[in-house]
């Protein structure tokens, strides 16, 4: 038993690799792995330009700007493969798994059930999204250097005063890691009150300098999310008395599923309202008052306090209290929020001459090892992870619109459009949904049918893809002003190559040479090797009689594979 204490750790990071080793072998997913990572101009070099832009620009609607240095290392150093990006969750999960075990030794928890609940830490198959899907891993950057500042914050309040400069440094690294950090003043002040059984004025005042750095990250995300329209107008779908139950909802969600971990999904959707919310949401509210309730009686225990606060309070900035996205709540943000319910279960366990034995502390890790290990296979890629969700939540229209995304990439058009439809009958002002579906009535040459489901798309979201692919119909029927109105409703809402090189062709139509290389210019500047733009303005300098620098583009779009600029060389340059 002695040996198993200490090399319990040690043994745990082996059965954690061990669980997580297929999933290394997965590729990327189109839940924002290709923006990202894949697409990301920002973090295929590591140099003061990268550097700079890192800092000075959002990702998919955040602000994370250290996560994605990370990510730019990853890349130069290692590759682009997503295997390489796989290995760096699975890295940065092991050092969280040894810094929530130095954490718990910190706070006086006995050796066995710091190594029990660092293995769940580990193990527990809520964690799986964190560490399995390459978009999450600021979850994980975040985490650790949260986990370090609380452990050096610990150490302060022990009496080592340096210790409050590193842990200020620390959370500073997890703001830019990612900004849901923001609530560590907050749980530092918890911590105090774990160590004092009481919180005082100085406590306030030596957490200035961290509520200062919260707001300024709370700031930067607000006009991040909603830069991107990730802020959800929940106005439409239920009115602030159910939103409270919404929200009490989401607080007893987790600690439930942490329990009962089965069901998992990629996707939890809201509750479906006909005339009132389902029952369970209305009985949350009372239970979660009660809960409280029993806490509050019990507020001499300390480590019981500070448990339910660091739940609460790390959980609360992911409950909806100002809606983000689609969907209620996300396995992977319980994923440090599970700390405060290892405190909780040893508030109560501590001091009762309860020995919690070998063999069972044994069973629970194999059990989450076999959960976590199956449900690591669901995210091998996005058709395994959509079929999943629907097959537990059959009427998420969000569900078969990317299915039928995945179906389409895989040359399954049929198939394809079938999902599309579903997602179309399930919600019908599913502007994704129209348009994809749009793009296959364009590919079977039905125009109008396209045409009809960009316009009702664009009418229930005005988005980029709408626009730019009703654009291109516009374009096959010679409606070529149409055309460039779209094109140009596109380029203001999202710059891409692919509008402003569509755009150029229209003009060339036009025969407006000028406008077209201006648009030209722009799609060069977003990236300077896309191939379609060089081969027009190849074609541009060919009908200026510019040949050298007509044949110089050609040349640059030949060696990006490019068809047309091969003939090209052929016919113009020899």
């Amino acid at each position: 038993m002695q040996q198993l204490k200490k090399y319990g750790i040690l043994f745990i990071l082996i059965v954690t690799i061990a669980t997580y080793l297929t999933s290394l072998e997965h590729g990327f997913t189109h839940l924002d792995d290709y923006e990202q990572v894949v697409e990301n101009p920002n973090i295929r070099a590591v140099n003061a330009s990268s550097i700079k832009a890192i800092f000075s620009s959002t990702s998919v609607g955040m602000y994370q700007p250290l996560t994605t240095f990370f990510y730019a290392l990853t890349y130069t150093f290692l590759g682009k493969e997503a295997y390489n990006f796989h290995v760096l969750s699975l890295l940065f999960h092991l050092l969280n798994i040894v810094l929530v075990y130095l954490l718990l030794k910190k706070l006086k928890l006995n050796e066995s059930y710091a190594l029990l609940f660092a293995s769940i830490f580990a193990l527990h198959p809520m964690q799986v999204e964190s560490v399995s899907w390459v978009s999450a891993f600021s979850n994980l950057t975040y985490s650790c250097f949260y986990l370090l500042a609380l452990i050096y914050y610990r150490n302060f309040t022990l009496g080592y005063s340096k210790a409050y400069y590193i842990t200020l440094l620390l959370f500073l690294l997890s703001l830019f890691s990612k900004s849901t950090a923001v609530t560590l003043p907050m749980v530092l002040l918890a911590m105090d009150y774990f160590q004092n059984k009481k919180i005082i004025l100085k406590d306030f005042i030596n957490k200035l300098p961290f509520f200062a750095l919260s707001f300024v990250f709370g700031l930067i995300t607000i006009y991040s999310r909603e830069s991107v329209g990730h802020l959800s107008d929940l106005s439409v779908q239920f009115n602030w008395f159910e939103r409270v139950f919404l929200i009490s909802y989401s607080f007893l969600f987790y600690p439930l599923k942490w329990i009962a971990p089965f069901e998992l999904s990629a996707f939890y959707p809201y509750p479906e309202v006909e005339v009132y919310l389902p029952i369970v949401y209305y009985f949350s509210l009372p239970m979660l008052l009660i809960l409280l309730f029993i806490v509050w009686k019990k507020r001499e225990n300390s480590l019981l306090v500070f448990g339910t606060l660091f739940y609460l309070l790390t959980i609360a900035i992911v409950v909806q209290l100002i809606p983000v996205g689609n969907q209620l709540t996300t396995d992977r943000y319980v994923y440090l929020p599970m700390l405060g319910f290892f405190l909780i279960l040893y508030s109560f366990l501590k001091g009762k001459k309860i020995k919690l034995p070998s063999i069972l502390s044994a069973g629970i890790a194999v059990i989450f090892l076999i959960l976590s290990f199956q449900r690591t296979k669901v995210w091998a890629n996005d058709g395994l992870i959509w079929e999943d969700v629907i097959h537990k939540y059959p009427k998420v229209a969000q569900a078969y619109n990317n299915l039928g995304s995945y179906q389409l990439e895989n040359g399954n058009t049929k198939e394809a459009f079938e999902l599309f439809n579903s997602a179309v009958e399930l919600k019908p002002y599913y502007a994704d949904a129209l348009s994809n579906r749009g793009n296959l009535y364009s590919q079977m040459g039905n125009s109008q049918e396209a045409l009809a489901d960009y316009t009702h798309a664009i009418a229930h979201r005005p988005h980029a893809d709408a626009y730019f692919n009703r654009a291109n119909e516009y374009n096959k029927l010679n409606q070529f002003d149409k055309a460039i109105a779209d094109y140009e409703a596109s380029a203001q809402l999202k710059e891409s190559t692919d509008t402003y090189t569509n755009w150029a062709y229209t003009l060339l139509q036009l025969k407006q040479i000028n406008k077209a290389d201006e648009k030209l210019n722009l799609a060069l500047g977003i990236n300077p090797n896309f191939a379609p733009a060089l081969f027009l303005k190849g074609m541009i300098f060919q009908q200026k009689e510019e040949y050298d620098l007509a044949c110089n583009y050609f040349r640059k779009a030949e060696k990006q594979n490019y068809s047309q600029a091969k003939l090209a060389l052929i016919r113009f340059c020899n």
